[in-house]
């Protein structure tokens, strides 16, 4: 099963109509419920009105518009510099590493975005183009952007993604396990693995040795695996 169920689509200023009919006949997330909801993710750093049409529907999304030091270098005309600033940012800000890998599980359960944006698209906007291509070379998703340009994504993506949102911290281990199954975890991960398995241990017993059963569990049987009902104090 795909590690991604939702879809995500950029839609521009010229077609906030389309935007809104969307958000008026799709339920918001609320209440652990994400399955089949939508979410409008605005990145206009102006007011508008979205966020008092729909309150349930809109989260700020400003954080993944172009840092200060990288507009600077649009406005120089260093397209190069423009690019390699704001990929910096994206990839190594926490606070936009947090808010990819909370996009990241919300699309993972099942939930629809709506990118916003207030510049137009046939513009060829360099920030959106660069934001476009940073998700389909990090995670493997194509923005959607129409019925001609529908949203894509890229299965053998799958571990790393898990791992990013379970690194992260937005996945809990037996989620992780079951949407990764990877034998072979980066060494980040497994500090993790060995953290969060470590109470489902008997004394002595190796939390990574644990974790490998699991995961040679679910490739032969392909059942998942659950919650442990039984921790040990330490």
């Amino acid at each position: 099963m795909s590690n991604i169920i939702g879809t995500m689509y950029l839609i521009d200023e010229p077609h906030i109509d389309v935007l809104k009919s969307n958000l008026a006949s799709t339920p918001p997330p609320g209440k652990g419920v994400a399955t089949g909801t939508m979410l409008c993710m605005d990145m206009d750093e102006s007011d508008n009105m979205l966020e008092l049409w729909f309150p349930d529907h809109t989260q700020k999304a400003t954080i993944l518009c172009p840092p200060p030091i990288a507009m600077y270098k649009e406005i120089d005309g260093d397209q190069e510099g423009f690019i390699e600033e704001y990929y910096r940012y994206l990839d190594y800000d926490d606070s936009v590493q947090d808010f990819l890998a909370s996009m990241l599980l919300y699309l993972h359960i099942g939930g629809h975005i709506l990118l916003y944006t207030p510049s137009h698209l046939e513009d060829d906007a360099i920030w959106l183009n660069t934001l476009v291509l940073f998700f389909y070379t990090r995670y493997g998703i194509t923005i959607g952007t129409g019925a001609s340009d529908p949203f894509r994504y890229d299965e053998r993506y799958d571990v790393q993604i898990a791992n990013f949102i379970y690194e992260r911290g937005f996945m809990d281990v037996f989620d992780f396990i079951n949407s990764s199954a990877n034998p072979f975890p980066p060494f980040t991960v497994q500090e993790k693995l060995y953290t969060d398995l470590l109470p489902l241990c008997q004394p002595g017993d190796s939390p990574l040795d644990m974790y490998q059963l699991m995961v040679n569990s679910l490739l032969q049987d392909g059942a998942p695996i659950y919650k442990a009902a039984i921790t040990f104090d330490r």
